[in-house]
């Protein structure tokens, strides 16, 4: 099978977690083919080199699937790579299209995204299939783009791989309770929720705590005004984004993970999975795709959407338990963790690969 991905979301050595996903989904198609092609973006803050390097993508999407043949073209990201697929198709109706559809892509974070929508509804109904990463987000593009049930499958954005993300037998410092953050640093991450819930569970805790964050964004100084505010230079240690290797030692760091999202097209949340795997409960918003895999008091709790009180109160609450409990907790955290695992999502995507590209 000859395969073309094509992705506006892809990592580099500047931003090593920007579209991650893509790339370990990439990695994992590669075993699933005879010939793999890419057309990816990398991520760039200078307004007319973004405008340049669009410019270069929406010609190279164009002119490749006008004069070259595909037995299946693979797209991530729906929405700002539309319009020249669009293009392509008018012109050459034969193109096999397969959609995986993300997040913001559906549920539109921005008035350019917003604007967008229309030649994203249009361009699923030009796709064989489309791919989502929960059963959550399956039925929200049912009921937005009035697909058919039969033509979306489910696969978890290439999953986590649990050699990777596992516990660690290091040696920890008891005495500090640390939780912990992974995330963009952008609006309705909820960032400013963890924040201002630790500050209350510090408050009211008695022992030493710790907030690890990992993540930048567009609201890095709102961030960063806020610890000042809240009075936490001393108890935030803040981190950039920073390359998977990388994040497992500090996933084993934490005590417990939050994960506040506010965002509807929170599709699956693979940070909270990551942390699962590596034996860290997850409090976590009752929203989206979240609701995929935490459960209330099996491994994590459920905290109210966009409500630091109620982070605090779930974050006492894991404190509260006896070791005994928390490890069950861990336990459970770990074998929520298995579904998800790379090697089964790769085989299910062989799978799915092997009737999409018929």
């Amino acid at each position: 099978m000859k395969l073309l991905v094509i992705s506006n979301m892809f990592p580099s050595k500047e931003y090593p977690s920007y579209g991650i996903f893509v790339k370990n989904h990439v990695k994992l198609l590669e075993e699933a083919t005879e010939k793999i092609e890419t057309i990816t973006m990398r991520k760039e803050l200078n307004k007319i080199k973004k405008l340049v390097l669009y410019i270069q993508f929406y010609l190279r999407i164009f002119f490749t699937l006008l004069f070259k043949k595909y037995d299946l073209v693979y797209l991530h990201y729906a929405s700002h790579s539309a319009i020249p697929i669009l293009g392509a198709k008018f012109l050459k109706r034969n193109i096999n299209l397969v959609v995986n559809l993300h997040g913001s892509d559906v549920f539109p974070e921005t008035s350019l995204q917003e604007r967008l929508q229309k030649w994203v509804a249009r361009l699923l109904k030009q796709a064989s299939h489309v791919v989502v990463p929960s059963d959550y987000f399956k039925q929200s593009v049912m009921k937005r783009y009035h697909l058919a049930p039969e033509n979306i499958w489910i696969s978890p954005s290439g999953g986590v791989n649990r050699d990777l993300f596992t516990p660690q037998d290091t040696a920890r410092d008891t005495s500090l309770f640390r939780v912990g953050y992974v995330g963009r640093i952008d609006i309705d991450k909820g960032w400013d929720d963890a924040l201002r819930g630790f500050s209350e569970f510090k408050h009211q805790s008695n022992r030493s705590v710790q907030l690890i964050m990992i993540g930048s964004g567009k609201e890095n100084d709102q961030k960063e005004a806020l610890i000042q505010a809240l009075g936490l230079q001393a108890d935030v240690r803040c981190y950039d984004l920073l390359p998977q290797e990388d994040l497992v030692a500090l996933y084993n760091e934490m005590d417990v993970f939050v994960f506040p999202s506010r965002r509807k097209g929170e599709s699956l949340g693979l940070v909270g999975i990551e942390a699962m795997a590596c034996g860290v409960p997850v409090i976590g918003s009752k929203i989206a795709g979240i609701q995929g895999y935490l459960v209330e008091g099996k491994n994590g709790y459920f905290t109210e959407i966009g409500n630091p009180y109620s982070i605090a109160e779930k974050l006492l609450q894991f404190h509260a338990n006896s070791e005994e409990e928390k490890q069950v907790l861990r336990r459970n955290a770990r074998d929520s963790a298995i579904p998800y695992d790379q090697q089964h999502v790769k085989k299910d995507m062989l799978d799915i690969l092997e009737v999409l590209g018929k």
